[in-house]
């Protein structure tokens, strides 16, 4: 509708659209006409439903979307009060006016202002401003109390959901791993034997464990994975993946759980790939004994302030 009062009669009964609410909200205190349009419109709309004069649809909007705030029923109650009052005044008067058409209590209130009662009737008029204003800032609060909320609970929702996404990546990965051991276990099993049987002292020249960057909450979830450093071996190869690779340099460092620090590195850039980034550090079997150990990758900002980027807890397993 194009009538500035029928807008606003819709805005009260809650029949606009999001955005039509809010752009007559930002109106509504800086547009002198605007304010009169929803003040006149909330004073026909109180008077209409105090006296009875709403079709039952209109009667259950106002209900609904109107007196859902104490302090709108409060400003009904007044008008129920106020028009009971001036249908007094009417009623002292009826035998001189009884061809003078029935008004709303608006405009007989109004009236009064001009007759013996003008002290009453100006103050009365004074309560009828201030819980229109009130009762239009309540709801225009609590439309933005409401947004901020679902915002925020949005806002929430999308981190936790970014959260199970990376512990379920996490276990995937990690399920991976166990299979293409298994699988290269198998193979190593079936393979014919043409020749004599290896010495039991021959060892792969290195080992590799494959970690994942998961965040530093990644080491409370799922077992912390294993690597076996068969005899004989002289590396072992640690490969870090990043799926988020937002820092321009970044520092690592490896410590014994209960230990001293293995190493530490520092300006490290990561190698680019498919899925992201990666570290590949080589370190001799030698600096390794049996138990558990942990890798910290930090991220340097622009600001050359240093973030926590993951904390990744592994196992090794000397034969």
């Amino acid at each position: 509708m194009s009538d500035p009062e029928q807008i606003a009669t819709r805005y009260l009964l809650g029949e606009l659209t999001e955005r039509e609410q809010t752009a007559l909200e930002e109106k509504y205190f800086t547009d002198p006409q605007l304010f009169d349009q929803v003040v006149s419109a909330e004073t026909e709309l109180v008077d209409d439903y105090a006296r009875g004069r709403l079709s039952p649809q209109m009667r259950q909007q106002f209900e609904q979307a109107y007196l859902a705030h104490p302090q709108r029923r409060e400003r009904l109650r007044f008008a129920e009060t106020l028009a009971a009052r001036l249908d007094q005044v009417d009623a002292s008067g009826v035998a001189a006016k009884q061809s003078i058409r029935v008004e709303s209590w608006w405009a007989r209130f109004s009236s009064l202002v001009q007759g013996e009662q003008r002290a009453l009737a100006f103050s009365m008029m004074l309560v009828v401003l201030f819980l229109t204003l009130g009762s239009v800032w309540l709801g225009f609060k609590a439309r933005r109390a409401g947004q901020e909320l679902a915002q925020t609970q949005a806002q929430q929702a999308a981190q936790e959901q970014r959260e199970r996404q990376l512990q379920q990546q996490l276990a995937d990965e990690r399920t991976r791993n166990r299979e293409l051991m298994a699988e290269l276990e198998k193979a190593r099993a079936e393979k014919p034997q043409t020749g004599p049987a290896p010495p039991e002292s021959s060892a792969p020249a290195f080992v590799t464990l494959l970690l994942f960057a998961s965040g530093i909450r990644g080491t409370e979830t799922g077992s912390a994975p294993a690597l076996t450093v068969p005899r004989g071996t002289q590396q072992v190869r640690l490969q870090l993946n990043l799926k988020d690779n937002s820092y321009q340099r970044y520092q690592v460092q490896l410590r014994a759980i209960g230990g001293q620090e293995i190493f530490s590195r520092r300006n490290l850039k990561p190698q680019a790939t498919k899925t992201g980034a990666r570290f590949v550090f080589s370190l001799s079997e030698a600096k390794f004994s049996t138990g558990d150990y942990m890798l910290t990758l930090r991220g340097v900002a622009q600001d050359g302030e240093v973030e926590d980027v993951s904390k990744s807890l592994f196992r090794i397993e000397k034969k």
